[in-house]
């Protein structure tokens, strides 16, 4: 089975978005919860009856620290499955919507 291609352009940006989003959430979630202490000391907290101290610790430490190699990561492999895009589009030939046939020469031609 074939992934389309807006499925495999998601997955290249995955990376950024799982450490850049990880890394906001945790710094919002630390200060709705009104957690308390540095990355050193992060004291217990707890949202409701769970706690997400680890979470937090997670988010603003390794997500913070990975999300700019996170970015280029995925813009490599944006674009290596924008030439992969590209490569089978030019292989097909031109689109039957964009192109037609000359009824005099038989050579294909913009629209």
């Amino acid at each position: 089975m074939r992934l389309a291609w807006p499925a495999k352009y998601l997955l290249a940006t995955l990376p950024f978005a799982v450490t850049f989003g990880g890394w906001r959430l945790a710094d919002w979630a630390y200060s709705y919860y009104q957690c308390r202490g540095g990355l050193k000391d992060l004291q217990p907290c707890f949202a409701g009856s769970v706690d997400i101290t680890g979470f937090i610790g997670i988010g603003l430490f390794f997500c913070q620290l990975l999300w700019v190699p996170a970015a280029i990561l995925s813009a490599v492999l944006a674009l290596a499955v924008f030439e992969k895009h590209n490569r089978e589009r030019i292989a097909k030939g031109p689109s039957p919507l964009t192109h037609v046939r000359c009824p005099d020469c038989g050579k294909i031609i913009p629209k």
